[in-house]
Protein backbone atom coordinates (compact mmCIF):
# COMPACT_ATOMS: atom_id res chain seq x y z
CA UNK A 1 0.00 0.00 0.00
CA UNK A 2 1.48 3.00 -0.90
CA UNK A 3 1.76 6.44 1.78
CA UNK A 4 -1.05 8.12 -0.84
CA UNK A 5 -3.48 5.72 0.31
CA UNK A 6 -2.31 4.66 3.66
CA UNK A 7 -2.64 8.66 4.72
CA UNK A 8 -6.19 8.45 2.80
CA UNK A 9 -7.51 5.64 5.15
CA UNK A 10 -6.76 7.36 7.95
CA UNK A 11 -8.70 10.23 6.94
CA UNK A 12 -11.64 7.86 6.04
CA UNK A 13 -11.00 6.27 9.79
CA UNK A 14 -11.51 9.80 10.93
CA UNK A 15 -14.31 10.72 9.17
CA UNK A 16 -16.41 7.43 10.14
CA UNK A 17 -15.34 7.41 13.77
CA UNK A 18 -16.36 10.89 14.05
CA UNK A 19 -19.79 9.97 12.64
CA UNK A 20 -19.84 7.10 15.05
CA UNK A 21 -19.86 9.27 18.12
CA UNK A 22 -23.21 10.77 17.01
CA UNK A 23 -24.60 8.26 13.89
CA UNK A 24 -28.11 10.23 14.36
CA UNK A 25 -27.09 13.85 13.32
CA UNK A 26 -27.24 15.64 10.12
CA UNK A 27 -23.90 16.25 8.61
CA UNK A 28 -22.30 19.35 6.29
CA UNK A 29 -19.51 18.37 4.26
CA UNK A 30 -17.89 21.81 3.35
CA UNK A 31 -15.68 22.27 0.55
CA UNK A 32 -13.78 25.40 0.76
CA UNK A 33 -12.75 24.44 4.28
CA UNK A 34 -12.77 20.37 3.81
CA UNK A 35 -14.75 19.71 6.90
CA UNK A 36 -17.55 17.56 8.04
CA UNK A 37 -19.70 19.11 10.50
CA UNK A 38 -22.45 18.59 12.84
CA UNK A 39 -24.48 20.89 15.34
CA UNK A 40 -23.06 19.89 18.56
CA UNK A 41 -25.65 19.24 22.11
CA UNK A 42 -24.77 22.49 23.10
CA UNK A 43 -26.02 24.47 19.70
CA UNK A 44 -21.89 25.00 18.74
CA UNK A 45 -21.34 23.28 15.84
CA UNK A 46 -18.43 20.38 16.07
CA UNK A 47 -16.12 20.01 12.89
CA UNK A 48 -13.35 17.66 11.63
CA UNK A 49 -11.09 18.94 8.97
CA UNK A 50 -10.01 16.25 6.89
CA UNK A 51 -7.40 16.00 4.30
CA UNK A 52 -9.76 14.43 1.26
CA UNK A 53 -11.71 15.43 -1.74
CA UNK A 54 -15.00 16.92 -1.34
CA UNK A 55 -15.84 13.66 -3.55
CA UNK A 56 -14.59 11.35 -1.19
CA UNK A 57 -15.94 12.54 1.77
CA UNK A 58 -19.56 12.46 0.00
CA UNK A 59 -19.04 8.77 -0.83
CA UNK A 60 -17.79 7.62 2.45
CA UNK A 61 -20.84 9.22 3.80
CA UNK A 62 -23.07 7.37 1.73
CA UNK A 63 -21.54 4.10 2.17
CA UNK A 64 -21.98 5.35 5.88
CA UNK A 65 -25.89 4.97 5.16
CA UNK A 66 -26.04 8.90 4.69
CA UNK A 67 -28.03 10.57 1.96
CA UNK A 68 -26.10 13.81 0.79
CA UNK A 69 -27.37 16.89 -1.53
CA UNK A 70 -26.79 20.45 -1.71
CA UNK A 71 -28.89 22.88 0.44
CA UNK A 72 -31.95 24.24 -0.90
CA UNK A 73 -30.34 27.57 -1.01
CA UNK A 74 -28.11 28.12 -4.46
CA UNK A 75 -26.20 30.15 -2.81
CA UNK A 76 -24.63 27.90 -0.29
CA UNK A 77 -21.81 25.53 -1.35
CA UNK A 78 -22.06 22.85 1.47
CA UNK A 79 -23.63 19.33 1.15
CA UNK A 80 -26.33 18.17 3.96
CA UNK A 81 -25.84 14.77 4.58
CA UNK A 82 -29.10 13.22 6.29
CA UNK A 83 -29.64 8.87 7.52
CA UNK A 84 -31.46 7.04 5.60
Amino acid sequence: MSNTENETNKEFTRLENFVKTAPGKEYRIDQKEQTLCRDGSSGQRECVKLNLEYTQMFSEMQKLGFFCALPMDPTETYMECKRV
